[in-house]
C-alpha cells in the first residue's frame, strides 16, 4: 500500500488528483459508509481532501481541539520524519471543527496555535445529501514549529494513514486506508502507516 502525492501549483484541481478508498472496516461490523482521501503538495503546503458517503451524520462540535472523533470524523495522520515515530494527527468533523495533535504513540499532545485555525489551515467543510467532506491545507511553516528541519522535495518518502470514525454515531465505526492490526480501536499506531511518496 502506498500513495503518490502529486504536485500542484497552488490549490489543487482535485479532479486531477488520485483518490484512495478507505476499505478496511475495523473492530465493528462493516457499515454503509464509504470514505475516500486525496493528498497534494506545493513548495509551502500539503493539501488534503477527504469525503465520505454517510447517511447518519453527527456534527456537534465547532471548536479547535474539540473531541471531534466522537462525531462523524475524517482523519489524516502522518510522520514528518522518516526515522521517527512522532506523528501529526489532523481530525475534522462536518462542521470543520478540528483536533490537531503531535507526539509519540501513547503520549498524544495537543499543540494549539494562536492564529485562527480555520484561516491557518483554510478548512473548508462541504455537505450534500448523504455525503460530506473537508478540504484543508497544512503549511510547512506550521510543521517546522515542531520539526524545524522539515522539508519536502520530489522523491521524499513519508508515512501516514487516512481514517474515518464515529465513536458516538448511530452506528459506531472505524475505517482505515492501510490496515491497522490490533485487537481494540486505536488509530494511534504509526507502525501501521504506509508510504506517502512525494511525486
Amino acid at each position: 500500500m502506498q500513495y503518490f502525492i502529486k504536485y500542484s501549483n497552488g490549490k489543487p484541481d482535485w479532479t486531477g488528483i488520485p483518490a484512495v478508498a478507505l476499505e478496511n472496516y475495523l473492530w465493528t461490523e462493516k457499515t454503509e459508509i464509504y470514505p475516500t482521501a486525496q493528498l497534494a503538495w506545493d513548495e509551502e503546503h500539503f493539501y488534503v481532501r477527504m469525503e465520505v458517503m454517510e447517511q447518519d451524520i453527527l456534527a456537534r462540535y465547532t471548536g479547535f481541539c474539540d473531541p471531534v472523533c466522537t462525531d462523524s470524523c475524517l482523519e489524516f495522520f502522518f510522520c514528518p520524519e522518516p526515522d521517527s515515530d512522532r506523528y501529526f494527527n489532523f481530525e475534522l468533523n462536518p462542521n470543520g471543527a478540528m483536533y490537531v495533535g503531535f507526539g509519540y504513540p501513547g503520549t498524544r499532545r495537543c499543540r494549539l496555535y494562536r492564529e485562527n485555525f480555520t484561516a491557518l489551515f483554510q478548512v473548508v467543510p462541504f455537505r450534500k445529501p448523504g455525503l460530506w467532506g473537508v478540504e484543508l491545507r497544512i503549511p510547512f511553516d506550521f510543521l517546522r514549529i515542531f520539526v524545524p528541519g522539515f522539508e519536502v522535495k520530489k522523491g521524499a518518502q513519508l508515512y501516514g494513514n487516512f481514517y474515518k470514525c464515529g465513536d458516538e454515531t448511530v452506528k459506531p465505526h472505524y475505517i482505515s486506508w492501510n490496515k491497522v492490526d490490533s485487537p481494540t480501536p486505536n488509530f494511534h499506531q504509526p507502525q501501521y502507516f504506509a508510504p506517502l511518496i512525494v511525486d
